[in-house]
């Protein structure tokens, strides 16, 4: 366990620089936090104008402190927090929070000094959490601490929270009583600068005490290191995450139909999806999946009972379990005859199970149990809306005293005042839900989990990249048709025969393909061919050639665009077109995605994606997630096509990806399939660029 980030959570001694004596300032409230959540160890407020804060004896300065400070908690003004950190890392202390604002956030100079801090610290070997956050929070006994600026006071849990967002951190806090939302660590890690969300995940998964790990993040720093703690099994705890910022308007435009298509919110749920981390939409559904972890047996399966008094919310929650991919159990004969005993002849004994608005707390409790006990159930979930003459606190406690070993989630709609009694009374406190449609999304989340969480046989490895020499001298941008051939032939790629002829002699040099062929105009600055017309198929001798030629040239002229080359292929018999596409993402780094091809890839829109880091179940989810995997099994009749060879073209591309980092992006539009089961490249397109 790192000792440093440790110290965050379970720091002996915290020195607090710009505690202040001025209530409501964030100096005065987050010493007040600190002091009534009932921190256990030492406390050093600096402030050169007093001498003592809330009864702690204060410093005049960092210096004026003997002892050895585990955490330091920055709270100056921008102007002074270089300066109090140099005299922090003078004393070796390696555990810093900075809480102030103005920095990257806010413009250049701004980010020059937090870059300059982060130089700083990182000579001293320290670590920092911020700038621009809002503090940490550790529930657990032996250390009560309470480092924000928000007066709640949170009970203890076993998840940890991270949020990049301090106003959603506050958020969270002060719905506490409310939510009942429980954690025992939380941390708001603001810009960013050094700590960021990979190392406080490693972190919670070698600390036994946290069991669920939850984040709220707007951007992932080192997301191509974060998914190789997954893919390796270091990371064994369930992760969720709520990441914002879904829409593309921020996302930059690309040159490629991949590209195009690669928008940064398909990679994240992509790349989460690929290695098993829990991505949720909403943070009701993130606490609520947290909660679920801690509090429940996990599902063994997805077959869902419902037991209910309210036809409306049922419905709902059978809307939500079909829309999560979870069935409604068939229950077993033996079952609805013991339900015939209790439920009124008005209601039903079919699934959900309706007990009519009179259903008592003692009905509900034997139904539930029956449920339980039929093996086609793996969960429950058990529906009340509180009537006039039902109690709605007795039916519940009822429920929460059955011992199970399958969970049974129940959602309450009642009075008002329900809620402040079941905190106050209840002997339990089993986590309760609002809505019918929150138990679908947990018991989903969970099932997801179970089925991704493990080590990985990686079938793309990295080996031994192509020839260096070869490498080093590609050029920036798309390469050249001899490039492109080299690497199709290093990799395996079944690149279709093509010859490469000056405009000025086409009709020379084809004696080495046959009719009929393909002509394609050629530019560096022509991306997608087919919209300039610059594609003529099926031409079945001399004529057409010279024809097609001709007219290709003057819409390159009429374009103000210079012809560079002709490429003539021969005219293969198309049945499908694919898409096989590969680009480097900033954060995860680099991707393949399959999908339907040819000129309106964009338009359908029928692709998948995943890292290159690819299993044998990633290969097969990347084809079969797709409309057109489904086609190439086999549809209406037709013959099904040789998966296997596509298989092989994506592992060989992917291994690409990896070795040669120099690759950009590239793009295979159309991979055709042919009428007699054969695979062609009859577009290539790979763009290069210089790596450091």
């Amino acid at each position: 366990m790192d000792s440093k980030i440790k110290n965050f959570f379970y720091p002996s001694s915290i020195c607090i620089a710009g505690a202040s004596t001025k209530e409501k300032s964030i100096g005065y409230e987050l010493l007040k936090s600190i002091k009534e959540y009932g921190y256990t160890g030492k406390i050093y407020p600096v402030n050169p104008k007093a001498n003592r804060i809330l009864d702690y004896k204060c410093y005049n300065s960092i210096e004026e402190i003997n002892d050895k400070i585990e955490l330091a908690i920055v709270l100056v003004p921008k102007t002074a927090a270089e300066d109090v950190i140099d005299k922090l890392l003078s004393k070796d202390v390696s555990s810093i929070i900075l809480v102030t604002a103005g920095f990257r956030e806010v413009g250049k100079e701004g980010e020059a000094a937090e870059k300059r801090i982060l130089k700083k610290v990182r000579e001293k070997k320290a670590r920092l959490i911020g700038p621009n956050c809002m503090g940490v929070i550790s529930t657990f006994d032996d250390i009560k601490l309470n480092a924000t600026f928000v007066a709640e006071k949170p009970e203890k849990g076993n998840s940890g929270f991270l949020s990049q967002s301090g106003a959603i951190a506050a958020a969270i806090l002060n719905s506490l009583r409310d939510t009942d939302i429980r954690f025992g660590h939380m941390i708001s890690v603001g810009n960013k600068a050094d700590i960021c969300e990979n190392d406080i995940i490693k972190f919670w998964e070698n600390d036994n005490k946290i069991e669920t790990i939850t984040c709220y993040l707007e951007s992932f720093e080192k997301g191509e290191e974060l998914i190789k703690e997954f893919s390796s099994g270091n990371i064994t705890k369930p992760v969720i995450i709520l990441k914002a910022g879904k829409t593309s308007s921020g996302v930059k435009a690309a040159s490629s139909h991949t590209g195009a298509l690669g928008s940064n919110d398909k990679v994240v749920d992509s790349v989460l999806n690929q290695f098993g981390i829990i991505r949720v939409n909403t943070l009701n559904e993130l606490f609520n999946t947290a909660k679920a972890f801690e509090n429940f047996p996990l599902p063994l399966g997805n077959r869902i009972a419902v037991v209910t008094n309210a036809g409306g919310p049922a419905i709902l929650a059978v809307d939500s379990i079909d829309g999560e991919g979870l069935v409604l159990s068939s229950l077993a004969e033996e079952t609805k005859n013991k339900l015939k005993e209790i439920v009124h002849p008005e209601g039903s004994i079919n699934n959900p199970v309706d007990l009519l608005p009179m259903g008592s707390a003692e009905q509900y409790k034997k139904v539930n149990e029956i449920l339980l006990n039929d093996k086609n159930v793996d969960a429950v979930v058990s529906i009340f809306v509180e009537p006039v003459m039902v109690d709605a606190f007795k039916v519940i406690e009822n429920i929460n005293s059955i011992k199970t070993d399958k969970p049974i989630y129940q959602v309450v709609m009642p009075l008002p005042e329900f809620w402040e009694e079941y905190r106050k009374r209840s002997q339990t406190k089993i986590p309760l839900f609002r809505r019918p449609e929150d138990p679908a999304e947990i018991i989903s989340n969970i099932l997801f989990f179970k089925n991704k969480v493990g080590k990985k046989t990686f079938i793309v490895k990295e080996k031994n990249p192509v020839n260096i020499n070869f490498t080093r001298q590609l050029p920036e941008g798309w390469l050249p048709i001899n490039q492109i051939n080299f690497l199709a032939k290093e990799y395996r790629l079944p690149i279709v025969k093509s010859l490469t002829i000056k405009p000025d002699i086409l009709g020379e040099k084809i004696d080495e393909l046959e009719y009929p062929l393909v002509l394609k105009g050629i530019s560096k600055d022509v991306l997608h061919k087919s919209e300039l017309n610059a594609v003529k198929i099926n031409i079945k001798n001399y004529e057409e050639l010279m024809s097609a030629g001709q007219e290709i040239k003057i819409a390159f002229t009429n374009n103000n665009i210079l012809l560079e080359n002709f490429l003539v292929q021969p005219y293969i018999e198309t049945k499908h077109e694919i898409l096989l596409g590969g680009f480097r993402d900033k954060s995860f780094g680099p991707m393949i995605m399959f999908g339907t091809g040819g000129k309106y890839v964009e338009v359908y829109n029928d692709i998948s994606m995943k890292s290159v880091n690819l299993t044998e179940q990633d290969v097969d989810e990347l084809i079969y997630n797709t409309k057109m995997g489904q086609i190439l099994k086999g549809v209406r009749g037709e013959q099904p096509f040789n998966i296997e060879k596509i298989k092989k073209v994506i592992i060989s591309a992917a291994q690409m990806m990896l070795e040669l980092p120099e690759i950009k992006e590239f793009d295979f539009n159309p991979l055709i399939i042919t009428q007699t089961q054969d695979l062609f490249a009859v577009d290539i397109r790979i763009k290069s660029e210089k790596t450091i």
